[in-house]
């Protein structure tokens, strides 16, 4: 056997041994679930998460440290998924947006601004009130003036803007289609609509401005089998009300699944903002 074959016989009995100690660590998380929940304690617990990991982490030499605290984050998180997981599928708990699904869109006046007025008439073919602004428009929707607003943006990279402006508070997206004259239309309501043919998932999430947080937060999505479609990170938003590292993101996918709600979920538990602004049919970009 020459050195080449017998550092990669090394490396296949490490990873046997890797393998053994990785299905025993995530087959404990349904035992250790049901524990939590029957004493009543949370699933995550950030800092004594956090000194685990360091004081772990800090047994390996200095050219080391920085994968091994990689490693055992990503461990520890996906073990935190299997215990999450099992929450969501003996139905101990549920997402906080799956109290807002409604069946159709409310019904009532739609607004819009006075420069899109006729275009958002003529493309939906229905009646729209004008008002002088888009904050005026999705104002008069939280407020209960108007069932709707329709936002017309330029294109899905001007979006940000509008997904700014709603990410806080009580509006959803139910729709967005393109009009007449090239536009795309963003249609909003306080009911959250998830319509048979919706392709696109928007979430709004902010992560700590600490070593990986970002990487582990998609990480979630990208387990659940949840496709990134378009993100944008603003670093930082002018105004004390804004977090910083505030992530807009469309993600495609099967929404419905377990592994996809139980990644929202953990994400839901775990960052310190974190919201799903609706979906919606991407047919028409």
């Amino acid at each position: 056997m020459n050195q080449i074959d017998l550092l990669r016989h090394i490396i296949q009995n490490c990873d046997e041994a890797l393998k053994d100690a990785f299905e025993k660590r995530m087959n404990v998380g349904a035992s250790l679930a049901q524990s939590k929940l029957d004493l009543g304690v949370d699933i995550y617990n950030a800092p004594s998460e956090l000194r685990y990991i360091q004081n772990t982490v800090s047994q390996f030499p200095p050219e080391l440290l920085l994968k091994a605290n990689s490693l055992w984050s990503s461990m520890t998180r996906m073990n935190r998924s299997q215990q999450y997981r099992y929450v969501l599928k003996s139905g101990a708990d549920s997402l906080a947006h799956e109290s807002h699904l409604a069946s159709h869109l409310p019904e009532g006046a739609i607004v819009t601004t006075e420069t899109d007025a006729i275009d958002v008439s003529m493309t939906l073919g229905e009646e729209v009130k004008a008002c002088h602004s888009i904050h005026s428009a999705l104002d008069q929707v939280l407020s209960g003036e108007a069932a709707r607003a329709v936002i017309a943006c330029d294109s899905i990279y001007d979006a940000d803007s509008l997904y700014l402006s709603i990410y806080n508070t009580d509006l959803f997206i139910n729709a967005v289609c393109r009009s007449r004259y090239g536009k795309l239309l963003f249609d909003l309501s306080k009911s959250l609509i998830q319509a048979p043919d919706a392709n696109i998932m928007t979430l709004a999430f902010a992560v700590n401005r600490t070593y990986g947080s970002l990487v582990q937060a998609l990480s979630m999505l990208a387990e659940a089998k949840l496709n990134i479609e378009h993100m944008r990170l603003r670093r930082s938003v002018n105004g004390a009300e804004h977090p910083d590292d505030l992530v807009f993101i469309d993600l495609s996918g099967d929404f419905n699944s377990l592994e996809a709600r139980t990644a929202l979920y953990q994400m839901e538990k775990e960052l310190y903002f974190f919201r799903l602004l609706g979906f919606w049919n991407n047919s028409m970009m």
